[in-house]
């Protein structure tokens, strides 16, 4: 699972090239199923989203609850802590101390060929955030 910690890193950082280039350069589909028009996206797409994701985000951190898999398919469950930059319900930009502590939990999917991801399903559910 040495190549999804490399993922992971890049993610963490809000990488959107590092996390580009573990997707196959002519082979590849992305599905975010928690939304109604993110599916069936190539790679521009795909990176149009990453980097509108971690500039629309303050303190994303995102925390690995599992990993399975083997040489062709990977299955990461994960959780996400962050603050929206951008306003849910008037699309507003929001400076960090207005924004509110959100989490996201999910898992995404990952069919590999080559050592390269040919197909990422991504599945994600807003949690309430829990005082502690």
């Amino acid at each position: 699972m040495k190549r999804l910690d490399e993922y992971i890193k890049a993610y963490r950082k809000g990488d959107t090239e590092a996390i580009m280039k573990f997707y196959h350069p002519d082979n590849f589909v992305y599905s975010d199923f928690s939304t109604k028009d993110q599916q069936l996206m190539g790679l521009e797409e795909v990176a149009s989203h990453y980097t509108r994701t971690f500039s629309d985000f303050y303190d994303l951190q995102i925390r690995t609850l599992s990993v399975h898999g083997h040489k062709d398919f990977t299955a990461w469950e994960w959780e996400i802590l962050c603050k929206p930059a951008v306003s849910p319900e008037t699309g507003k930009r929001l400076k960090k101390e207005e924004a509110e502590l959100k989490k996201l939990v999910g898992c995404t999917l990952m069919w590999w060929e080559d050592d390269k991801i040919v197909r990422n399903h991504d599945y994600v559910q807003l949690k309430e955030v829990e005082e502690g």
